[in-house]
């Protein structure tokens, strides 16, 4: 399983009600959060890239400096992560053997990271691919094939952790506890700085 192999969709449908303000469209790194997102996605060699909009999507998609990707439309965001997930899955290309989900809110995700996991991928026989900060698991998963058929029984804000206990998984262990921060408050940005 290599970069040509795998799809990442980006869940970027929520409303950001707890921030006051879209946090995909968050000042980072002379861009915004979510085109940061993009970019370390493209940077780590990821071509099939599906961003899921809901919530406020027009005005997002018009902020995109990324065009080069597919954009799927939640009409039904607001039942929750679930209905995302799957809208995502149906969009990726077909001849994917896994997938990468992504949050939106996450500055210090890097491309290193996302070919530290694929590359443990490639060699495990696990079928979910999580990395580790500690004892504590998190974003991005790379969920394979087999998997996907069980994101089909999720609802409301469940998401792919909900199948950790149903798949082999094999931990990828990630030094930089800076990947923990997402930003969900206006507290969380003013820590970001």
């Amino acid at each position: 399983m290599n970069c040509n192999q795998i799809s990442a969709i980006i869940l970027a449908a929520g409303q950001s009600a707890r921030l006051g303000t879209p946090k995909q469209l968050l000042p980072w790194q002379e861009s915004t959060l979510l085109d940061f997102t993009i970019s370390t996605i493209r940077d780590s060699g990821i071509e099939d890239i599906v961003l899921v909009l809901g919530s406020n999507a027009e005005l997002i998609k018009k902020s995109l400096n990324k065009p080069a990707l597919r954009i799927v439309y939640n009409t039904s965001w607001k039942s929750g992560k679930a209905s995302s997930i799957r809208a995502g899955l149906n969009a990726i290309s077909r001849a994917a053997e896994g997938v990468l989900i992504f949050l939106c809110d996450q500055p210090y995700l890097t491309a290193e990271l996302i070919q530290k996991i694929i590359q443990t991928g490639e060699g495990s026989p696990a079928d979910i691919i999580a990395p580790a900060i500690g004892e504590q698991l998190i974003n991005p998963v790379l969920f394979k094939r087999r998997t996907f058929s069980a994101f089909l029984t999720l609802q409301g804000e469940e998401g792919g952790k909900n199948l950790f206990s149903r798949y082999p998984l094999q931990r990828v262990e990630w030094g930089d506890a800076r990947l923990l921060w997402d930003i969900d408050t206006p507290e969380d940005m003013q820590k970001l700085g």
